[in-house]
């Protein structure tokens, strides 16, 4: 079973997480929006059988402090995982995120590709293949990537009904089962303080400016994932019917170590399927 939630403080931010097994190999689930910790509920305990697990909340997320240097880039809250990762007394860490966790994941394995053993990606595209991608399709699905980017704004209007807000979001998945009540609840208390829903929005903020700057300025020196690398996207997501490993085979230095395939549900593999990705990272780490 999972200990009760812990904190550490590192140089920028206090990080809360969630740690579960003993294991000798390391495994970090790095959550997405509007999420916390609690999104890889049903993914810890059968990982941590034979492996140690944690599931940290991202900087300004869930009982994570607020970054000190207010610095919400992939790059610092990759750095905040390196951290932990070693804090723990690992040298490496099997690495899976969803959503805007994968983002900072993926970012992780190019900035410190030491850290990251192996890496899952759950329901992304690159950032840059994302924002370079843009038609009257995609941008009304993913309208919300631009109302965030308006971060002190958004917050500001989202702050007056939170519940609503998610709501919209998490709809169909609330209706599934796949979110229960007590998930929602704990997710709206986690974005109802101001000041964090706002540090959430940062995240978007900052895909359109350092961090799409750093991945373009990356990709054209070269730099790729390094780490074997799977890939898992909703059947009846937005990827569907996209090459998504085609598309990561692009951005990793030896495409035959990529692999992937969709899973049953939407966007949100963690909750939607959580024994499809059990499964899916067994046999990857076999």
């Amino acid at each position: 079973m999972p200990r009760p939630l812990e904190s550490v403080r590192l140089d920028d931010v206090d990080l809360a997480y969630r740690i579960a097994g003993t294991g000798p190999e390391l495994v970090v689930l790095v959550h997405g929006w509007p999420q916390t910790h609690a999104c890889w509920r049903r993914v810890v305990e059968p990982l941590s059988r034979c492996r140690t697990v944690v599931a940290p909340d991202l900087r300004g997320y869930g009982a994570s402090g607020l970054a000190r240097s207010g610095d919400y880039g992939k790059r610092a809250a990759a750095a905040d995982l390196s951290s932990l990762v070693h804090r723990l007394g690992f040298e490496s860490a099997v690495v899976i995120g969803h959503d805007r966790g994968a983002r900072v994941a993926h970012r992780w394995a190019l900035d410190r590709p030491a850290d990251v053993k192996a890496l899952a990606l759950l329901d992304i595209l690159p950032t840059r293949v994302v924002m370079n991608s843009f038609d009257r399709g995609s941008a009304s699905a993913m309208w919300h990537w631009f109302f965030h980017r308006n971060s002190e704004l958004a917050a500001k209007l989202v702050s007056g009904d939170v519940e609503a807000y998610l709501g919209q979001f998490l709809a169909r998945v609330r209706e599934t089962g796949a979110v229960d009540e007590e998930t929602f609840r704990h997710y709206v208390e986690a974005f109802d303080d101001p000041a964090r829903l706002h540090a959430s929005f940062e995240d978007y903020r900052t895909s359109f400016s350092v961090d799409l700057d750093r991945d373009e300025t990356d990709h054209a020196a070269g730099a790729r994932v390094q780490a074997p690398l799977l890939l898992l996207w909703g059947a009846d997501g937005g990827l569907a019917g996209r090459d998504v490993v085609r598309v990561w085979q692009e951005h990793h230095v030896d495409p035959a170590a990529v692999r992937g395939h969709a899973v049953p549900g939407g966007h949100y593999v963690p909750e939607e399927a959580p024994e499809a990705v059990v499964d899916a990272v067994q046999a990857f780490l076999a």
